[in-house]
């Protein structure tokens, strides 16, 4: 007969329950705390890269701002420095202007009380012209005597455009307020004689042909032409 055979089961104790529940514990404890302080590392770090982030944007922000002041100040400038170089080129346009007419004005009355020897008597000074609209102007004449002993002289004078139509060259009168050919001129130094002119079309001026007589005897007639220059400088010729 066979004896049977013997099981003998191990069971757990209480104590060592106990010892594996409060080994769990720590355990977990300790992961518990490992996580929280490297989560509360890379907390602080990412916080650490957050702000510094934000202060690179606050300061490319502030940088791109002030691109754009200077950009716009810098426009601003290059108008306002445009604007002072045109206002400059025009006040210096019209200062030579103003230098070229007191010039002319300088020898003109320089020629009436100090003329050239060969600058004596009843002269021809100049013939200005301006555009009042597209085909008429006013021009004017400036006679003189050189030298005057304040003694007047007196005669008439005749002025005709010469002129291109049609490639032939027309003579064209200028005429006085009554229609008439003679300006009569009567002064002791000078006189500017004034009128206007009605340029035809297909007209193209080529010079001013003037012609003064004097009443005095022995006072010869005197002749003297002025090119027509550009419309710009709106000037026959000034002498």
């Amino acid at each position: 007969m066979v004896s049977p055979d013997l099981i003998v089961i191990k069971r757990w104790t209480w104590k060592q329950f106990t010892v594996l529940i409060i080994a769990a514990v720590l355990l977990l404890t300790l992961f518990l705390l490992m996580g929280f302080w490297l989560g509360h590392h890379d907390g602080i770090i990412l916080r650490a890269e957050k702000k510094q982030l934000i202060n690179t944007v606050n300061e490319l922000t502030q940088q791109f701002e002030d691109s754009q002041r200077q950009l716009v100040m810098q426009k601003q400038i290059s108008k306002v420095d445009q604007a002072a170089n045109i206002h400059a080129g025009n006040s210096m346009d019209s200062q030579h202007q103003q230098i070229r007419e007191l010039e002319r004005e300088l020898k003109f009355f320089r020629n009436i009380m100090a003329p050239e020897e060969s600058l004596k008597g009843l002269q021809i000074s100049r013939f200005t012209w301006q555009k009042q609209k597209t085909n008429i102007i006013n021009w004017q004449l400036s006679l003189i005597q050189a030298g005057s002993q304040g003694l007047a002289v007196s005669g008439f004078a005749n002025m005709e455009l010469i002129a291109l139509k049609d490639e032939k060259e027309v003579l064209v009168p200028l005429l006085t307020e009554d229609k008439k050919e003679r300006f009569n001129y009567r002064f002791k130094y000078f006189q500017h004689i004034t009128g206007s002119l009605v340029i035809e079309a297909g007209l193209v001026p080529v010079s001013i042909k003037i012609t003064a007589h004097s009443k005095l005897k022995g006072q010869p007639s005197i002749e003297k032409r002025f090119p027509w220059q550009s419309d710009e400088e709106k000037i026959a010729n000034v002498e």
